[in-house]
């Protein structure tokens, strides 16, 4: 009988970073690699990766990186790791080329291998048989998986609703894809659980289009209407109506229309070029006809948001009035209400009318419990493994499972942390804690200067910055004449007063002048000596003289 493992390298208990992997034998498939977002908790960090120290440790047995759609949660770590870890990556065309697109976007040039598939399809994997079924996300052709082994099948749904009233092939749910591999007995079932808490379907509560019709059909006024790049149904929606009511369509900035262009090149449906307003004929298009889609990313969108409540967009053109109306379908994330919520407040001082779309308004593309009840039916697994998603969401994911009557229990529903393993290898499954085999799972965060930003120190020193400010203290010396040719120079930021910065300035400087003398005269100009002592006797003082403890970064020009 085939062993197998199974455990997670991030996505249990946190929103996104997912990253599943399945050993069989001695086989590596990983199912899905993506990012999360940071909380307030880790300045200056841009994502959060899965760590792939064991992928890279085991490289030359992993035999499949299986992407089940292109959103960054599910696929943006890849490109970061796959140089150090490769193999074929098997996913539709369209995930392949959003997978592609945004690794351009972000400069990140590893050169990946690619076996497309068909969403609903079949192949062969390191003589193992790998099937597909198509599923209903905001991605287009997403789809989830099948792995044979000679125990059952691993399922692996990927981020899924059931949705029925869809004819649109880049978003439809493959009831009969799903149907014929649950001829095969199923070992084990891996759902997502990010929604398993809400009671029902999602569909047809996910539709923006009763929400936002009404302001399309009047045509009075001219509609701005922002969302998130990844929602690509959700913009598909908005296109449709466009086109519905005869208006026209134009990009808000450079991104919008780079992202809009890339897109229609690979789904030709998406818009109807012909409504398109190229940029020179902005001022030529009533505005009762006009239709201004801003795409964005993250909380990226929400400061080009706050740029056009400003008036201090790039395109000077483009203003808010009160005839206007605003559409806010970008429906924040947790980590980002903060950023929408701002966002929101300046819209509504510029007097144009906003329609806030809220979250309990409109229900993401997850699977809810009648979604997931679907699977549990259909499937009938003989074990189950909730994932993808915070720890409340995976028990109630895990409870939903045992009380839907398909022979599951609290014996064979497992609720894991990632690093643990679900070992099967003989006739029960075992559960080994991480402490035994020490699978790193830290994550690896990325900031705007590269990947790999983990030490504790870098993030405090940054959570320093935030709540105590800092000082930069500069000056232009030379060693031959052993005296300060330019400055000091002293710049404080974040903790202090204006009126209270004088004497802190100039005490500061007299440290920094008496460090630079003092090195002169011993004879022995060590710049890195010279840093610490000004920065602690900076700290020290300042910490005597109002309680804070800034962060001091000297800074010394030499002329031999």
């Amino acid at each position: 009988m085939d062993k197998i493992k199974v455990f997670a390298l991030g996505g249990l208990d946190e929103n996104g970073r997912d990253c599943y992997v399945v050993e069989i034998n001695d086989d590596i498939f990983v199912l899905d690699a993506g990012v999360s977002l940071p909380d307030k908790n880790i300045p200056g960090v841009d994502y959060l990766l899965p760590n792939a120290s064991y992928l890279i440790e085991n490289k030359s047995r992993i035999v499949a990186y299986i992407m089940t759609h292109g959103h960054d949660e599910n696929m943006s770590a890849l490109k970061y790791f796959y140089k150090s870890a490769p193999a074929p990556i098997y996913c539709t065309e369209a995930t392949k080329y959003i997978i592609e697109g945004q690794a351009k976007l972000q400069g990140v040039k590893t050169k990946m291998d690619f076996i497309t598939i068909q969403p609903s399809g079949q192949t062969v994997i390191a003589n193992h048989i790998v099937k597909f079924f198509q599923t209903m996300h905001n991605a287009p052709y997403s789809c989830g998986v099948a792995i044979e082994t000679n125990r059952g099948n691993i399922v692996y749904t990927g981020d899924f609703i059931v949705d029925y009233d869809v004819s649109d092939p880049a978003f439809i749910f493959d009831l009969q894809a799903l149907s014929r591999i649950s001829e095969q007995p199923t070992l084990l079932l891996l759902t997502e659980s990010k929604k398993a808490t809400s009671p029902g379907y999602c569909s047809p509560r996910h539709k923006i289009v009763p929400h936002i019709e009404k302001y399309f059909k009047d045509g009075n006024s001219r509609i701005f209407i922002n969302c998130f790049w990844q929602n690509i149904s959700r913009i598909k929606e908005i296109c449709n109506l466009t086109k519905k009511y005869r208006k026209k369509l134009f990009f808000y900035d450079d991104y919008t229309r780079k992202i809009m262009t890339s897109m229609h090149a690979a789904f030709p449906d998406l818009y109807d070029a012909s409504l398109v307003i190229n940029s020179e004929d902005f001022l030529r298009v009533k505005a009762k006809d006009m239709v201004i889609l801003m795409i964005g990313k993250e909380e990226e969108l929400y400061d080009e948001v706050n740029a056009l409540a400003f008036h201090t967009n790039k395109d000077k053109r483009i203003t808010l009035c009160d005839s206007d109306i605003f559409i806010s379908a970008a429906v924040a994330t947790p980590t980002l209400e903060v950023a929408a919520t701002h966002a929101i407040d300046n819209l509504y001082r510029t007097g144009c009318e906003v329609v806030w779309i809220k979250s309990k308004d409109i229900t993401p593309l997850h699977a809810c419990q009648d979604d997931i009840k679907l699977f549990l039916t259909l499937l009938k697994p003989q074990y189950y493994l909730p994932v993808r998603g915070n720890f409340t969401n995976l028990m109630a994911n895990a409870k939903l499972a045992i009380e839907n009557g398909v022979n599951l229990n609290h014996m064979n529903v497992f609720i894991l942390d990632n690093g643990m393993q679900l070992v099967f290898d003989g006739d029960r499954p075992k559960i080994i804690p991480n402490e035994v085999n020490k699978i790193k799972i830290d994550p690896v965060l990325v900031d705007g200067s590269g990947i790999g930003i983990t030490a504790d120190e870098v993030i405090e020193d940054r959570k320093k910055l935030g709540v105590d400010g800092v000082v930069v203290v500069a000056a232009s010396v030379s060693i031959k004449e052993q005296k300060i040719l330019a400055g000091p120079d002293c710049q404080m930021r974040g903790f202090v007063y204006v009126k209270e910065a004088e004497p802190l300035l100039k005490s500061i400087s007299n440290i920094f002048v008496d460090e630079i003398n003092t090195a002169f005269q011993a004879g022995r100009f060590n710049l890195d000596e010279i840093y610490q002592n000004v920065a602690d006797r900076s700290q020290k003082f300042i910490k005597r003289e109002n309680g804070r403890e800034p962060y001091i970064i000297p800074i010394i020009s030499v002329e031999e």
